[in-house]
């Protein structure tokens, strides 16, 4: 990147997640941060209509995107199986890449991109948004400053409603979990709060709801994560909640130190609606993502779920200007090594289902 040029940024997938950095980027391009350039979608008609709406260039192919739009960055929005391949081609093409959690299913295979775009001198930042949360924020602040002494133990709960693997995710669900596609969300999160390395790993897991849907994946999962500081933290993991649950995702995590306890309640904020062209009420969490009218720059986001694509997006502007090098903000931004622990922990939850036996890290 030039100094005088903006980030040239295109996106890979227009699923759910990829939509979600369409807007976010979107909003940052009227604003003058950057220039959305392009999508890349295997489904044709997706790519036609995200094309059209956000006035960019559609590829049928990743591969010829990242040779032909003449970019700097990347945003990977595919399912989790496949971050792997785009990772690997992007930062063969030199380009910065954001890409969704987990950064990869297989260890191996992630520290193969982990040494790719090290070798290329691109930055690789995972998008983990719950480190976002303003809540888990101050939680993090409280805890640095002592607040809450030594850590000993804490809970964590992360569910989704059945819509998700059996619609939304319909496609690939079999080849996720809700260890897989929920907790490592939270396994970051509780590594990135206690800045402690996991030691053991011991889960069970439940199927027979989405298997009798035609879905062969987990219920649920429950795991328990020992660390290095002593602290032990149980995730109970499930994407089976009813349709009729106001929200489309259940979450909390708990802590207790030997000088106080603190309780998240992600999913209940405090706004509850029920209006009569909508069939059940909602929990709406207004502080993860929310759109609305700029009166100089119109359709902008905001929330954390957006905090996060919007941090990468200075990073690279900051790169851009020479205020700042790669390698000054290593430790500054959920990297690879970071999600190396969890997927890490993930591998691990499955080996521990498989044998029913503690797994040692």
């Amino acid at each position: 990147m030039t100094q005088k040029s903006r980030p040239r940024i295109a996106v890979v997938g227009a699923g759910v997640y990829g939509s979600a950095m369409l807007k976010c980027f979107a909003a940052l391009h009227k604003q003058g941060l950057l220039d959305l350039i392009a999508l890349a979608e295997i489904d044709k008609e997706i790519l036609d209509r995200q094309a059209k709406s956000f006035a960019i260039r559609g590829y049928a192919d990743y591969r010829d995107m990242f040779t032909h739009a003449g970019l700097d960055a990347v945003a990977v929005a595919t399912p989790d199986h496949l971050h792997g391949e785009v990772v690997l081609a992007a930062a063969d093409a030199g380009l910065h890449v954001l890409v969704q959690k987990p950064l990869d299913t297989r260890s191996a295979r992630a520290q193969q991109m982990i040494a790719a775009c090290r070798q290329r001198a691109v930055m690789l930042f995972v998008d983990f948004h719950k480190r976002f949360d303003p809540a888990h924020m101050r939680l993090k602040s409280d805890m640095q400053a002592g607040r809450l002494g030594k850590i000993q133990y804490g809970s964590v709960c992360m569910e989704d409603k059945i819509v998700v693997p059996s619609v939304w995710l319909r496609q690939w669900a079999a080849r996720s979990s809700p260890s897989w596609f929920l907790g490592v969300h939270f396994y970051d999160l509780v590594y990135w709060l206690l800045q402690s390395q996991p030691r053991r790993v011991y889960a069970t897991g439940h199927r027979g709801k989405l298997q009798s849907m035609g879905v062969d994946t987990l219920d649920s999962v429950n795991a328990r994560v020992e660390f290095a500081n002593g602290a032990s933290f149980s995730f109970d993991l499930s994407w089976i909640l009813p349709t009729g649950f106001p929200s489309i995702v259940n979450q909390q995590i708990r802590m207790v130190g030997e000088e106080g306890v603190v309780e998240v309640d992600s999913q209940d904020r405090g706004m509850f609606s029920c209006y009569a062209d909508v069939p059940e009420s909602l929990v709406i969490n207004a502080f993860g993502a929310q759109e609305y009218e700029h009166p100089v720059w119109g359709a902008q986001v905001q929330g954390y779920t957006f905090a996060s694509m919007i941090r990468f997006v200075e990073l690279l502007r900051a790169m851009q200007s020479g205020a700042v090098t790669l390698d000054e903000l290593k430790g500054k931004y959920p990297d690879g090594e970071d999600a190396l622990v969890s997927t890490r922990i993930g591998e691990a939850v499955d080996r521990s289902m498989a044998c029913g036996e503690w797994i040692s890290l």
